[in-house]
């Protein structure tokens, strides 16, 4: 099953043009860089039965693919195929968003409100003090 963050690495289009009375056969392989996990063959002419897919090498788990088609009697083969790998990117979670105070340890002191002479906030050792300067 095709799940949400999964990669989809192929989307092909397989098509062979038919032979009066008679079968077709086609074939379609390929090779992937990731484990198969999803691999669906849908049918574009919509008419019948659809053709016969079987699996030849590889499929799912497996790094490569090889399907043969068989077409219905007298019809065309026409299908898409897509392929999708597991996503095993490292999921990270985002820091959440804070003020430079928590960061650092930060600068707990309040500047007063009244009209005193010139307060400067210093800190020293890692303590915060409050100087003022006359």
């Amino acid at each position: 099953m095709f799940k949400r963050n999964d990669f989809l690495v192929a989307q092909d289009r397989l098509y062979k043009e038919k032979v009066p009375y008679g079968h077709i056969y086609a074939k379609y392989g390929r090779h992937f860089k990731c484990p198969i996990t999803y691999l669906r063959v849908v049918d574009r002419l919509g008419v019948g039965r659809g053709p016969q897919v079987q699996v030849v090498r590889g499929g799912i788990r497996y790094t490569n693919v090889v399907l043969r088609l068989r077409s219905p009697y007298g019809l065309p083969i026409s299908v898409n195929i897509y392929v999708g790998c597991e996503n095993k990117m490292v999921i990270t979670t985002p820091l959440v968003p804070t003020n430079d105070g928590d960061l650092t340890g930060g600068d707990a002191t309040t500047i007063p409100a009244d009209n005193s002479k010139n307060t400067a906030a210093t800190t020293n050792t890692g303590e915060n003090t409050a100087t003022t300067v006359t």
